[in-house]
């Protein structure tokens, strides 16, 4: 194992809610620590390395991780704070908070990508701020079809607007619009996995505008338009 490899593996390997990996370019696990081994429904870290996210997780996260690491192994800008859906240990899915960047060696040559997330349902069991974004993102997960306002979401928060938007964004990285489209997006790729709907259909049902919107906002948040990311799901 590479000696920076080793190193961060040591410093988070007893995080308690915080998952912590080392991925290879290719996309295989070259350390990660308990927290997320349990979360890929394995006991032990041994049991991971060398496999990658598609031997563990479904397909629509699976995309959305993949699309994350060639953003990142291409233009060497880490992704801080970006909001996105993880597997708990129980089965279901939570929402994390994730930041990663690429790990190059002294010589610059690229080892990997090191990845930490940590559950933001456990910072709001600890944490009234935390709290109030639990109760907006929990409203936007529930009524991803509705026209939700930003209103909305602060009043679930017990927040003005401008005091959500200054919160969201210093917590996660994302504005409160962000947020919503983010979790039509998650359901729209569980549609896609998992029905035969048509683009068109789904992009209503998730509360697109239209079709065009639906493809447009997929592509740049995935790294693939709908109808691919369906074709892949489908030779997978």
């Amino acid at each position: 194992m590479h000696p920076l490899v080793t190193a961060l593996n040591d410093v988070f390997a007893g995080v308690p809610h915080v998952m912590f990996c080392v991925k290879h370019a290719d996309g295989r696990y070259l350390a990660v620590n308990q927290a997320f081994a349990e979360r890929a429904g394995q006991a032990a870290a041994g049991a991971v390395l060398g496999r990658s996210a598609g031997d563990f997780f479904p397909a629509d996260l699976v995309a959305s991780y993949e699309a994350q690491d060639r953003q990142v192994l291409t233009t060497g800008e880490p992704i801080r704070n970006e909001l996105e859906l993880i597997l708990r240990p129980d089965g279901t899915r939570g929402w994390y908070v994730t930041t990663k960047t690429r790990l190059d060696d002294v010589g610059g040559v690229v080892v990997g990508i090191v990845a930490v997330s940590y559950d933001l349902r456990a910072a709001a069991s600890t944490d009234r701020h935390h709290a109030n974004l639990q109760a907006a993102i929990d409203l936007a997960r529930r009524r991803y079809a509705d026209p939700l306002k930003v209103a909305d979401l602060a009043d679930a928060a017990g927040l003005s607007p401008t005091q959500l938007e200054r919160a969201l964004r210093k917590a996660l990285g994302v504005s409160p619009k962000q947020l919503l489209i983010r979790t039509r997006l998650d359901e729209a790729m569980r549609r896609l996995d998992d029905t035969d709907l048509t683009l068109a259909a789904i992009a209503g049902q998730c509360g697109f505008y239209d079709q065009s919107s639906f493809t447009r906002q997929f592509q740049r948040a995935v790294g693939m338009t709908p109808g691919a990311y369906r074709t892949r799901g489908q030779r997978r």
